[in-house]
């Protein structure tokens, strides 16, 4: 579940047991915060961190700093230096000032995003292998492929080159049947002709015979 609010305390505290950031990022990583937002969380930790180390120093400063105490005078010349003391004070004391929010290091955001990726490749090489191994067995199925396919079409090509003798061995068997019959009717004609002729004799001595 995505998280709205930059976790800077548990970044902090976890920076204070010494932590790796690649250890931080992937903690709050899992509990659900974008890069952008451990990014951030992490500058102002250890902005705090470097505040909570500098804040001990400063107030031994203040303990040790070494004010001059003017000798005994009357009440009213107290009274009188009492003002100039003051900015006398205010003129030793330290100025803390608070440092600002850091931009956020894109240098460290790519860093984690390099890391993050280099994670998932890492994720992806062992459930895909060697990548030298798989690009060698895609090409061999391809090669495999690529050779049934010319066998596929030699079959074609075969199955063609046969209906087309077929068709042909048809064809001149049909021209065969057709001079077969044309020569059988010049058998017939031959045969038939001398059998009208003798047929028309057998008529011929038939009509001279009733005659008689």
């Amino acid at each position: 579940m995505a998280q709205t609010e930059i976790p800077v305390n548990d970044a902090l505290a976890m920076l204070k047991k010494d932590f790796k950031k690649e250890e931080i990022t992937r903690s709050l990583e899992a509990r659900g915060y974008t890069l952008q937002q451990i990014a951030d969380a992490m500058n102002q930790a250890e902005i705090k961190q470097g505040v909570q180390r500098n804040m001990p120093g400063q107030e031994e400063g203040y303990q040790d700093l070494d004010i001059p105490m003017p000798e005994q005078a009357p009440p009213e010349a107290m009274q009188q230096q009492a003002a100039p003391q003051q900015n006398s004070y205010q003129q030793y004391a330290p100025q803390y000032q608070m440092p600002t929010q850091a931009a956020v290091n894109y240098d460290e955001v790519q860093a984690l995003v390099e890391q993050i990726v280099e994670e998932k490749w890492k994720e992806m090489m062992k459930s895909v292998g060697d990548i030298s191994i798989f690009k060698a067995r895609v090409s061999d199925d391809m090669e495999a492929v690529k050779q049934e396919l010319l066998r596929t079409q030699k079959r074609l090509e075969d199955l063609q080159v046969a209906v087309l003798g077929k068709v042909k061995d048809y064809n001149e068997s049909v021209l065969g049947i057709g001079n077969d019959m044309k020569a059988l009717e010049q058998v017939f004609s031959k045969i038939m002709e001398p059998l009208v002729s003798n047929v028309k004799e057998l008529g011929k001595i038939t009509e001279e015979l009733k005659k008689k």
